[in-house]
């Protein structure tokens, strides 16, 4: 039985789900939302990733599913897919990009193309149309995935993004951050030992429905220990601007969508700070000055902590001005 919230956003919308993926036994699944209508056409798609500091979450978790990208969708007949991906600590976060990089494949498919041709109301998306979308975890996959497919992505959008970066040397990471996961910091470090040892089990999750997992996602923070979670198991990795936005910007070749990219942060987020969207934003701007897209890297700033945009609407003023650049070349 679905709950009030799921009711309220999928009002409208035919949900259709399938696996992409299949690792061992496990299987991955993707949820295409797709706006009941007579539309006949190709529809342009929201590519959308599910928050979770990559430990927990699940791409039909709809307390940090926004409300406006429903709006968006009905509003210019979008379909909204949301995959999922498998979680740390039992797979790594090479692992998850992998996983990215599946999905971005299996969308391109004949299989995703049939499934969807295939139902009561056939529905065939237009790829030529991608607008990415993502919260916290799933701002940072949306900004990636933006750098790794600049020129088939229309423009890069996120919220608060997770952008993950290591912890400065000789810092404890303790004494300027609040509690966050109301646990004594000996506590908080023995759920995170404990998750890795799981971990090394290596029985995957990929959709975890919070509140279960959301204390070790908070615990991993305030212990300055996310980075090591991040990183465990990438030694000598070399894909490792994949997967470090702040990073790919120093490759002499990188390129952005010409839509942009456009980032929404709380100013009162205490689990990811507004400055590491600010930093982003700033070199971006930099790096990418008279380049396709240069000129439409857009952050907003609004009071709120994290996840404070979950019930914005599409028609508010201060969305649609941070998405202005994005949704125009998005729709060309």
């Amino acid at each position: 039985m679905q709950s009030p919230l799921a009711q309220k956003r999928l009002a409208g919308f035919d949900l259709v789900q399938a696996n992409y993926k299949t690792v061992g036994d496990h299987k991955i699944r993707a949820d295409f939302i797709i706006p009941q209508s007579n539309y006949t056409g190709k529809r342009p798609v929201i590519l959308r990733f599910h928050g979770g500091g990559f430990l927990t979450g699940d791409s039909l978790y709809f307390e940090w599913f926004p409300q406006y990208l429903f709006d968006i969708a009905k509003q210019y007949n979008a379909v909204i897919v949301s995959p999922n991906y498998r979680l740390l600590p039992e797979a790594t976060s090479l692992d998850l990009f992998d996983d990215i990089e599946d999905f971005w494949i299996w969308l391109h498919s004949s299989a995703a193309a049939e499934l969807l041709s295939s139902q009561p109301t056939p529905t065939e998306l237009d790829l030529d149309r991608i607008m990415t979308a993502g919260e916290s975890a799933g701002g940072t996959l949306s900004i990636c995935l933006a750098l790794a497919h600049p020129e088939e992505i229309r423009a890069g959008t996120a919220s608060f993004p997770g952008l993950v970066l290591k912890p400065v040397e000789g810092a404890s990471g303790q004494d300027d951050r609040p509690s966050l996961s109301g646990l004594p910091l000996e506590e908080a470090n023995r759920l995170v030992d404990e998750a890795i040892k799981r971990g090394e089990e290596g029985i995957y999750q990929s959709a975890v429905a919070p509140p279960e997992r959301l204390a070790l996602m908070l615990a991993s923070i305030e212990t300055g220990r996310h980075y090591e979670l991040y990183e465990r198991g990438t030694e000598k990795d070399p894909r490792r601007p994949l997967r470090h936005s702040l990073e790919r910007l120093d490759e002499p070749n990188v390129k952005i969508p010409r839509g942009g990219i456009s980032i929404r942060h709380g100013l009162d987020d205490d689990i990811v700070p507004p400055a590491l969207s600010q930093a982003f934003v700033d070199k971006a701007r930099k790096v990418l000055t008279g380049k396709p897209g240069g000129d439409k890297i857009v952050l907003t700033l609004r009071p709120g902590g994290h996840g404070f945009e979950s019930e914005t609407t599409g028609d508010e003023e201060w969305l649609q001005e941070n998405l202005r650049f994005a949704i125009e070349t998005w729709l060309e």
